[in-house]
This record gives structure tokens, C-alpha cells and sequence, in this order.
């Protein structure tokens, strides 16, 4: 999956260093001169800077799925159910939020009889499996993300609770731009996530305990300057008074859940 990118406490991303080879100069992927500290400070700091604003633009997406789970109506999205290929319940969904095309494959569990029997999706599950297949662009504060092409396969856990929690795999490919002290960059990020008891307690509108853990891939272009590297990041979100970081190679962020964005401190 590959596109031209987009679209708590404490998130820690590492080895934003790893550089292509550069022993053919005609390529232009392969960079022939290393960045500079500073470059790859810059780097990191717009890496930061994108995921973080990402992040606080799925927050209500998630939402709104665990609303679905429990077989209440969302805003621009219609449901459907029927049967997978094996005879058992399932439902399927389509939405448009924005500019994002969004498709839901899902079931629910009870959650104590075994085999785990599949049941209805209408507020009395205690959990869900969740497909979501997106498309398209969205806004997220002052980045435009573009050429979105997202995977998720969430488990959405204590439905009955009313404390929606998140695990499972993801994967994204966007391209977005950042300026920084006037000069604009031009970025494609891949990236797999794996998401491990991102909760939400009752009414929060961010999760406050829960851990996502990164693999990245970022095509960089500013000016003519290219450069191609990975990244491998961690989160972690904190509960309600405990600060939000972000660690990325040697800098530290204070992250802002609420506006998305991320400061070095």
C-alpha cells in the first residue's frame, strides 16, 4: 500500500534514522548526502507534528464506532445486516465523513459462552470485531491529507461498560504538506500500527490508557532536497493529570490531545 500523507499518556517513537542505501546516485530515492543534525530535527519535529494531528482526528471516528457496535445511528453512515459465508450475523456499512469514503465489515460477541457465539449488534454485546476500509482526504487542525488509503481491524472490547477499548491492527498511506519557518515539505507516510487497550472512559472524548505501537516508512521532499528513512514509534496514553510526550529519536514532545499538535520540548 503506497500513496502520494495525511490523516496519549505518553508516546515514544524511536529510529527515525534509518536511511536508504546510497550507493547509486542515479537514483532518486537513494539520497547522496546525509541530512544534518538539524535537518533531521526538522524532520522529526513535522513527523511528530503529523501523527499527532492524525491521531486527534480518529478520536471521533472511534467514537462512532463503538456507537455502531451497540446498534445506535451515526450521522451519515447506514448499516445493514445479514450473513457471512459461514451463516452467522453480520453487518455491513458504508459512510462518508468529509472526504473520506469509509466501509465497515463488523460482528458481535457475547463475550462469555465458548465457542463465542456471534449476537446481535444492539447494545447488548459485550464486544465487537471491527473491518474498516477508508479512502479519500481530510483536514486535521491546519494539514491536508490526502490520497488516504487506510486498513483497520479493531476489536472494540466492554460495550456494555460504556468504557470503549480499542486493539488491533492497522495500516495508512497518506501524503500531507507542513511549512516550517516558511518553507513547505512535502511528505508520503506508510505506516502499521498495532493498538493495545485504547480506552475511553465514560464521556471522555480521548482515550486515557491504552498503547499503539508504529512501524513507518516517510518519503520526505523539500526544495530539492529528498530524503527516504523509517521510523519505529510507541504510545502509550495516560490517565486524566498525566502528561502527554512524544519521543522521537533524541527530542521530547508535549502533545495536546485536544488541539493535536505536538511541541518539542
Amino acid at each position: 500500500m503506497r500513496a502520494s500523507l495525511l490523516t496519549a499518556t505518553l508516546f515514544t517513537l524511536a529510529a527515525c534514522g534509518s536511511e536508504k542505501d546510497s550507493n547509486d546516485p542515479a537514483d532518486p530515492t537513494d539520497p547522496t548526502d546525509p541530512p544534518t543534525a538539524d535537518e533531521s530535527a526538522r524532520d522529526s519535529d513535522e513527523v511528530a507534528s503529523i501523527l499527532t494531528a492524525h491521531l486527534r482526528a480518529e478520536f471521533p471516528f472511534q467514537l462512532q464506532l463503538a456507537q455502531i457496535s451497540k446498534g445506535q445511528p451515526v450521522d451519515g453512515f447506514s448499516v445493514a445486516s445479514g450473513t457471512n459465508t459461514a451463516g452467522q450475523l453480520e453487518y455491513t456499512g458504508s459512510g462518508v465523513i468529509g472526504g473520506l469514503n469509509i466501509a465497515l465489515v463488523f460482528h458481535c460477541n457475547d463475550g462469555i459462552n465458548e465457542p463465542i457465539p456471534y449476537v446481535p449488534c444492539d447494545g447488548t454485546a459485550n464486544h465487537s470485531h471491527v473491518k474498516v476500509t477508508t479512502s479519500g482526504a481530510q483536514t486535521a487542525d491546519s494539514l491536508n491529507m490526502d490520497a488516504i488509503d487506510r486498513l483497520v481491524d479493531w476489536e472494540i472490547r466492554d460495550l456494555l461498560a460504556g468504557k470503549a477499548r480499542f486493539r488491533g491492527p492497522d495500516s495508512l498511506s497518506v501524503h500531507t504538506s507542513v511549512t516550517t519557518d516558511n518553507e513547505p515539505a512535502d511528505y508520503n507516510i506508510d505506516f502499521t500500527a498495532v493498538y493495545e487497550k485504547v480506552r475511553y472512559l465514560a464521556a471522555d472524548v480521548f482515550p486515557t490508557f491504552g498503547t499503539i505501537d508504529f512501524q513507518l516508512s516517510i518519503d520526505r521532499m523539500r526544495g530539492d532536497d529528498h530524503r527516504v528513512f523509517n521510523a519505529v514509534g510507541h504510545l502509550v496514553y495516560g490517565a486524566s493529570g498525566v502528561p502527554t510526550t512524544l519521543s522521537l529519536d533524541d527530542a521530547t514532545y508535549n502533545l495536546d490531545l485536544t488541539l493535536g499538535k505536538a511541541v518539542r520540548q
